[in-house]
C-alpha cells in the first residue's frame, strides 16, 4: 500500500496523506464520520485516505469523509512504521471495544474523544447516487410493489444474540399485511464479516432481495423506505444516515449507546432484567454464550413490535 497508494498521493500532491482506519462492521464506520469530518479541517490540504474492510468500501466516499479507500485488516502497522509518510494516521477505538469496560456514551461521541473532540450524537448524512437510486426504483417497479408505504426489514444474520425469532419475523409481517401494509422489501447477505458464511431465511410475505443487492444499493433503497425495520446491525445505521424512520429491536445491547434519542424514538427494548448485558462487565454472553436461552429478544412481543409500526407509518413521508 505504501507504494501503490501512499507514495504517488505524496508525489503527486506534495503533502502526506492523512489516514482514517476502522477495520469492522458497518455502523462503526458510519459512526466514526462525524469524527473523521471535524479531524479533517485540521488538515486543510491534505488527502484523505480511509482504511475498512473490502465490503464496506462504498461508506468512505457517501459520508463525504474520503475518496481513497484501502482495505487493510493490519492497518496498524502502517501507522507505526510508515508514520513518517502519513500527516495523520488516525484508529479508531470505542469503550465499546474493550469488554473490560463500561461504555457510558454513544458511539459519536465516544470516537471524537480520543482526538479531543465534543460530538453531538447526530449519525452523519450518507449522500446517494442518483443513478444508483434511479436503479433501485426501477428494480422496486420490476418487482410489482403496490401503492402504498415502503416497508425495508433487515432480520439478520447477526450475532445470535442480536436476533428475534423468525416465527416473530413473520408473524409481524403477517399483521403488517392484514393491515393493508403488504409493500415489504426484505434485505441483507447470507455471511457476516465475523461469523463468515450464515443462513438467512426468507420471511414470508416479503419481496427477498438478500444476496441481491450491493452495500450502496442496500443504502438506497432503504433512503426510499417509508419505515425500516431491524435488529442491531449496520442497517440500522444505515437508515438513520439517510433520513429513514427505524423500529430497531433490543436486546443485549443498549440503544442509548448507538443512537441519538431522535434516531431511537421507535425503537423497542426488551425489558427482561439482563437487558444489555453486552455492556456489562463481565459480559454474560459471547456470541452463543447466552446462559438465559436469549430470553431478551425471543421476548420482544409481536404486538409491541407492531404498535410501534403502525406510530411510525402514521407519519410515513
Amino acid at each position: 500500500m505504501v507504494l501503490t497508494v501512499i507514495l504517488p498521493i505524496i508525489i503527486r500532491t506534495r503533502t502526506r496523506p492523512v489516514m482514517f482506519s476502522k477495520y469492522s462492521g458497518i455502523g462503526d464506520i458510519v459512526c466514526t464520520f462525524p469524527a473523521a469530518l471535524e479531524l479533517k479541517k485540521r488538515h486543510p490540504k491534505a488527502t484523505f485516505i480511509y482504511n475498512c474492510h473490502a465490503d464496506y468500501a462504498c461508506l468512505p466516499g457517501m459520508g463525504g469523509v474520503a475518496t481513497q479507500v484501502t482495505t487493510l485488516e493490519q492497518a496498524g502497522l502502517i501507522g507505526y512504521w510508515y508514520r513518517f509518510l502519513l500527516s495523520g494516521f488516525c484508529a479508531f477505538a470505542s469503550d465499546d471495544d474493550n469488554a473490560n469496560h463500561t461504555p457510558t456514551e454513544v458511539y459519536i461521541k465516544d470516537f471524537g474523544r480520543p482526538f479531543g473532540l465534543v460530538l453531538d450524537d447526530a449519525h452523519p448524512r450518507l449522500k446517494i447516487d442518483p443513478v444508483v437510486l434511479e436503479r433501485m426504483k426501477s428494480l422496486l417497479n420490476a418487482n410489482e410493489t403496490r401503492q402504498g408505504p415502503l416497508i425495508v426489514i433487515h432480520a439478520g444474520p447477526s450475532w445470535p444474540v442480536r436476533e428475534w425469532p423468525h416465527e416473530s419475523w413473520a408473524g409481524l409481517v403477517h399483521e403488517l399485511g392484514q393491515r393493508g401494509f403488504t409493500n415489504v422489501v426484505q434485505l441483507g447477505a447470507s455471511r457476516h464479516l465475523a461469523l463468515g458464511a450464515a443462513e438467512s431465511v426468507a420471511i414470508p410475505g416479503t419481496i427477498s432481495l438478500v444476496d441481491k443487492l450491493t452495500l450502496e444499493e442496500s443504502a438506497a433503497l432503504i433512503s426510499l423506505g417509508n419505515l425500516f425495520i431491524g435488529i442491531d446491525s449496520g442497517l440500522l445505521h444505515i437508515a438513520a444516515a439517510v433520513g429513514t424512520p427505524a423500529i430497531g429491536l433490543w436486546g443485549p445491547t443498549s440503544p442509548q449507546l448507538r443512537f441519538s434519542r431522535e434516531n431511537r424514538r421507535l425503537f423497542v427494548i426488551s425489558n427482561v432484567d439482563c437487558q444489555g448485558c453486552h455492556h456489562r462487565v463481565p459480559r454474560l454472553h459471547w456470541v452463543t454464550g447466552c446462559p438465559f436461552d436469549i430470553k431478551c429478544m425471543k421476548t420482544i412481543g409481536v404486538e409491541e413490535v407492531l404498535k410501534a409500526c403502525l406510530s411510525g407509518l402514521k407519519t410515513a413521508r
